[in-house]
């Protein structure tokens, strides 16, 4: 009978619906990605089930952690710099101290395993319950239980195995309030709970054709955790490290979400959501996968897009030739790599082509492209690139408006990188072409439009990502600085943070500093390091308010049962990996960048650093001339002092001074 009590009251308790994140590998298919809530109440792959752990001491009523409110759980993820990729939540259930963690593995195809262990401070019941709703939950149709594998099989595929004696195992049937039937499974003297759930789609189109590798039938939870440790290790080559361990973190989670989002090796800008290779978005997260050193997976997504001249689910837009040549080009340069430069040189051609006719353009230039959102597609607009050039400059479409600003300088600094490829593969003519006419597009740029600087895209656009206006410096750090001072700045010196799009602040930021508002940008940078929620810090950005986001391109219907609450959640499409991909960019460059022929060391430290026996450094970090890892230390007079491994030649711009 209790139970049964336990099971009318999971049924009748909804999932949270206000934050999530995402484990996953980045080989995975798409459904493939485990969902979790703050708790650890988590869907072992998009819409399958809701899986929670319940906990009732002699006082007290069953408790699960979607009852309790959200300053009651301290949830974390990567929890320090260099441990495990886990999802962490403490929590009190009555008088019962409960931690809670849970990790995955996971590779090609959909059979990612889930490993939970579940500590006690002091004895009480424990249950796992399993039921249609979860944070991405969906409709169960059958359970069977077998009591001596202690395995149960859910809806004929999906295994969740517990390690330790079972004491009961109660299903609940659909009736005509739930048309879904809930499991429970008591376990016995649980010190610690611990159990594993395989992923599995046998009820999904095809799925049955599909062998299976069955890879953690016999991996057990502590084994589980053991190798996602070891896998992390050697998926993330370049890691930061700074007297702020928040600037690790963010470093670490950022990529690790980036990867668990990626399907079949492909970027994603979100889990789930955009199940598309969106070019604007895109290129930022693949040039964030060349800095983290994972150019085998950045090369996956560059050949992806070398003959994708325009992508994105509103159509065709004109910031994409840029942006494709940026990528393309970036890539070449980080991984040193002629004959891929080479091979991918005529798509580079192509796009420079496609400016050529976009800057020239006397009437509205159409393209069409496959992978438009269906509510998109019926508009008149979705085919169109721009309107009628004007003053030799792009009148572009992007985001259904004309941010010409941004659309002009990813196009101008993509024919400047285009050029620079030219000149790396032998094409010297090309090369002295295009770079004579992407000074004379600079020109226009800061003629007609730079006055009119002000949109919130404009100050994420120069001198980062396109490279664009670097001859007219102090004309765009004027109009820069003024926008910061009054956009992202309070009255008082305090930060203004965005409220809708979260990556243009960490661009914002990254551009502060690379045009000398080292301490300006710092004021973004620190609020962005800071937790979701005063008890969450997970790494996870939002793109924006909860505004509907979340239906892309999924709602919840007959067997879709969880996502985000309307009512309560804390933002749409999240984590976001245009937002992650800029927080990386930001803290690279601020350790250390390019600057031509030469690396250029601390030009977004900031000085609160330089305290005696802080350290921070990079190590194994990628760079166009070469892998470079470096530490200084500050001695007990406030200067550093550096050990740099790495190529030549560079030099230092740090806030204070170092040897």
């Amino acid at each position: 009978m209790s139970l049964q009590s336990l099971l009318k009251s999971a049924q009748a308790t909804p999932n949270r619906g206000r934050f999530h994140i995402y484990l996953g590998d980045p080989l995975a298919d798409g459904c493939d990605k485990t969902t979790v809530e703050a708790g650890n109440t988590f869907s072992p792959g998009v819409w399958t089930c809701g899986i929670s752990v319940w906990i009732k001491d002699e006082a007290q009523e069953w408790l699960g952690t979607d009852m309790l409110q959200d300053e009651q759980i301290v949830w974390s993820f990567l929890a320090q710099p260099g441990s495990s990729p886990e999802s962490l939540c403490r929590y009190h259930a009555g008088t019962i101290a409960v931690t809670s963690r849970l990790t995955h593995l996971g590779g090609v195809g959909s059979e990612g395993a889930d490993f939970c262990e579940v500590a006690l401070d002091d004895p009480a019941r424990v249950a796992i319950v399993v039921k249609d709703v979860g944070p991405a939950g969906g409709k169960i149709t059958e359970f069977t239980w077998d009591a001596a594998e202690r395995a149960l099989v859910i809806n004929g595929t999906i295994q969740l195995m517990v390690e330790g004696e079972v004491a009961a195992c109660e299903i609940v049937l659909a009736d005509s309030t739930h048309d879904s039937p809930a499991v429970a499974i008591e376990m016995r003297d649980a010190t610690p709970l611990r159990f594993k759930v395989l992923h599995g789609f046998a009820n999904r189109a095809f799925a049955a054709n599909i062998p299976r590798a069955d890879r953690h039938v016999r991996t057990t939870v502590a084994e589980g955790f053991a190798q996602a440790t070891t896998t992390w290790k050697g998926a993330l080559p370049a890691r930061v490290f700074a007297p702020d361990e928040r600037v690790a973190l963010a470093w670490e989670r950022c990529a690790y979400h980036i990867l668990a989002a990626m399907e079949g090796g492909l970027p994603r800008i979100g889990a789930v959501d955009y199940p598309v290779f969106w070019i604007r978005d895109g290129v930022r997260v693949l040039r964030a996968l060349d800095l983290i050193g994972r150019h085998d997976l950045a090369r996956v997504g560059c050949d992806y897009l070398a003959p994708l001249y325009f992508s994105g689910g509103f159509g065709a837009e004109s910031d994409a030739p840029g942006e494709g040549i940026a990528a393309l080009v970036y890539h070449a340069l980080i991984t040193h790599d002629r004959a891929w430069l080479k091979r991918v040189f005529p798509h580079i051609e192509e796009r420079v082509r496609w400016i050529e006719r976009l800057r020239t353009a006397t009437a509205p230039l159409r393209a069409v492209t496959e992978n438009r959102l269906p509510a998109y597609w019926s508009s008149p607009g979705s085919s169109i690139v721009c309107l009628a050039a004007k003053d030799g400059l792009i009148n572009g479409r992007m985001d259904w408006h004309s941010p010409n600003f941004f659309i002009n300088c990813w196009n101008a600094g993509g024919l400047r990188l285009a050029a620079h490829a030219a000149a790396q593969i032998g094409h010297a003519d090309l090369a002295q072409a295009w770079r004579g006419e992407a000074i004379k597009y600079d020109d226009l740029i800061a003629a007609y439009l730079l006055p009119a600087y002000g949109n919130p895209r404009d100050p994420v656009i120069a001198p980062q990502p396109s490279g664009a206006l670097a001859a007219h410096h102090e004309a765009l750090k004027a109009q820069f600085a003024s926008w910061f001072a009054t956009h992202r700045l309070n009255a008082d010196g305090t930060r203004q943070p965005e409220r809708l799009w979260t990556y243009f602040e960490a661009a914002q930021a990254h551009n502060a500093f690379l045009m000398g508002l080292r301490e300006e940008a710092w004021k973004s940078l620190d609020g962005m390091l800071a937790p979701t929620t005063a008890t969450w810090d997970v790494g996870g950005y939002i793109e924006g308010e909860p505004n509907g986001n979340e239906w892309l391109p999924f709602g919840n219907g007959n067997a879709r049962r969880g996502w985000l609450n309307e009512k309560t959640a804390l933002g749409g499409n999240m984590p976001h990996h245009w937002a992650s991909a800029e927080i990386l960019h930001a803290l690279r460059d601020a350790f250390v960048l390019e600057d031509g022929d030469q690396l250029v060391l601390g030009s977004g430290v900031p000085v609160k650093w330089f305290q005696p026996g802080g350290t921070f450094g990079v190590t194994h970090m990628p760079t166009a001339l070469g892998n470079v890892s470096y530490q200084v230390t500050i001695a007990a007079d406030g200067h550093g002092r550096l050990l740099y491994d790495g190529p030549q030649p560079y030099r230092l711009n740090f806030p204070g001074t170092v040897e």
